[in-house]
């Protein structure tokens, strides 16, 4: 079952209709917290689906039985807490999920080893190879750099440099330079041990060592034709065929991750092989260390504002040099002026605190300045660098505001904006371009319907074949020239196809089919072309 959630009646009168599968809606269920130490995956899935705070009829089963620590520990969606992120079913047990309709069922293993072959030659229509090592490696150089309280900065590394992984399948050598500065929290003295152990985690929660190859397919499904009635090669999500291709020299068994099936055409357009728990390991810890990444940033904040607190402390407290100078007014005799000198005489002196009713600064140019870092009598704070907990301000005017990490940026002046999570303004209009380029071009698709059905009996034929061409979603058939519609007939009889190809060389929109069109079994197709350049329109 389908749910519709979306429906749009455009002025051309075509309704078009969007619907997501029924197990969507679990992503509208809202799970209650709960937690426990140890608990068999069936009472886990069980307590699950019956702690909603959204009514629901979703039940459940799963294959499992190995307890495991299992928790909802912050509001989440029921769909959530099956699969998809860290703490899962998936991410603890494993498995692949059957969605069939308000029944959930966990598979230890979906899908069957059907024997099906997809063949070039036979019935192998394309075939892409993915195999993409960009993300293997053969070792890693981990390192953390360890900053002390006056800024100083120490990198750490290990003594044998790199550690070795040891499934890589490459032949030449890839390091992987990694930082786990952030995997410590501030303050902490990071050792080599410490450092060995956060790397050796990373690399058993990540495959960093093959590899990951998919193949995706096209193929005719031969149980739709007579001559091979008899053979069961259906195929299904999850199950497991072989794919062979000669030229290529490629053979290889894996499982179905995804299919797209024409329900019109009754075929399947393509299906992918590939590991889905390897990309799905992988998508879950890259969002796991990036949340983790993002936390220790935001958790470095007050770690920050408390290391400028004790610079601060550090540099005030316990001083017992300079000198302090008073300057009184000639006439009254009365103090005006603060000084704090690193010498007693004001000429001389180069670093000097200067208070009185302008305000307060400090020079390292003398007493006449400039004085850098000031608070004056208007209101103004002058400084290179300002540490702040919260900035409540009405108006705050600045050329760039930054990011801590640099990674986004607003620049005032020109107007220029960076969002690390967004495109760019140049992005935007790239892509803008792109789509109006697309919009212009002409996108011909043609549609063959039948006025009596599309399977006959012999002797039993007669039907008309009618040409439908659609530019986008728009019907422009009727604006075409007859000549421009081509029709073919495939049959067993290559010469009998020929004089009937010939009678058929364009000039109408339609054609009759009877049973003297068709010997035992024929197929018919249509082609538009260019009448001057003779070149079909179809791509």
């Amino acid at each position: 079952m389908f749910r519709i959630y979306r429906i749009t009646t455009p002025l051309n009168g075509i309704v078009t209709v969007y619907a997501q599968h029924l197990s969507y809606d679990l992503s509208n269920v809202a799970a209650l917290l709960w937690s426990s130490e140890s608990i068999s995956p069936s009472l886990a899935m069980e307590r699950l689906f019956a702690n909603t705070a959204t009514e629901h009829n979703f039940t459940c089963q799963t294959d499992y039985s190995a307890a495991k620590p299992f928790s909802v520990s912050k509001p989440k969606s029921v769909r959530a807490c099956l699969g998809g992120t860290a703490g899962s079913f998936l991410d603890l047990w494993g498995g692949e999920f059957e969605w069939d309709n308000f029944l959930v069922k966990h598979h230890q293993g979906r899908g069957q080893h059907t024997g099906v072959v997809i063949e070039y030659g036979k019935n192998l229509t394309s075939m892409e190879h993915d195999n993409d090592n960009t993300e293997a490696y053969t070792d890693m150089l981990p390192y953390a750099v360890q900053t002390a309280e006056d800024g100083t900065e120490t990198v750490i590394t290990l003594p044998e440099v790199l550690l070795p992984i040891t499934d890589s399948t490459l032949v030449q050598d890839k390091t992987l330079i990694k930082d786990f500065t952030e995997s410590f929290d501030y303050g902490t003295e990071i050792t080599m041990e410490m450092l060995r152990a956060k790397a050796n985690n990373y690399l058993s929660a990540n495959p960093m060592g093959v590899a990951m190859p998919t193949l995706t397919v096209a193929f005719e499904p031969l149980w739709k034709q007579p001559e091979y009635a008899a053979v069961l090669e259906r195929v299904s999500l999850c199950d497991t065929v072989t794919i062979r291709h000669s030229l290529l020299g490629i053979t290889s068994k894996a499982k179905v991750i995804k299919t797209v099936y024409d329900t019109l055409a009754e075929k399947y357009v393509s299906i992918t092989l590939g590991s889905s728990k390897a990309n799905l390991i992988n998508n879950v810890t890259a969002a796991q260390t990036a949340a983790e990444s993002v936390s220790a940033k935001v958790d470095r904040f007050p770690a920050l504002i408390n290391s400028a607190i004790k610079t601060a402390t550090s540099l005030i407290t316990g001083q017992s040099g300079g000198y302090v100078v008073i300057h009184t007014d000639a006439d009254s005799g009365k103090p005006y002026e603060l000084l704090i000198l690193d010498t007693p005489d004001i000429e001389s002196a180069v670093n000097v605190w200067r208070w009185n009713l302008g305000g307060l600064g400090f020079s390292d140019n003398g007493y006449n300045g400039p004085y850098e870092t000031a608070i004056t009598s208007d209101g103004q704070i002058v400084a290179d660098f300002i540490t702040s907990g919260s900035l409540v301000a009405n108006i705050i005017k600045a050329g760039v505001l930054s990011s801590q990490d640099g990674s986004s940026w607003w620049d005032l002046e020109s107007g220029e904006i960076h969002l690390s999570a967004y495109a760019t303004t140049t992005q935007v209009e790239e892509v803008s371009d792109r789509v109006e380029v697309i919009e212009d071009q002409k996108m011909y698709r043609l549609v063959i319907t039948s006025s009596n059905g599309n399977i006959f009996k012999n002797n039993e034929i007669h039907t008309t074949l009618s040409a439908m061409v659609f530019s986008w979603d728009e019907n422009i058939t009727d604006t075409l020239d007859p000549n421009q519609f081509i029709w073919t007939r495939v049959s067993d009889d290559e010469e009998a196809d020929e004089e009937w190809n010939a009678a058929h060389f364009g000039g109408t929109k339609s054609i009759e089919i009877t049973t003297a069109d068709v010997n035992v079994s024929a197929t018919f197709f249509c082609d538009l072309i260019d009448t001057t350049t003779r070149a079909s329109l179809l791509g």
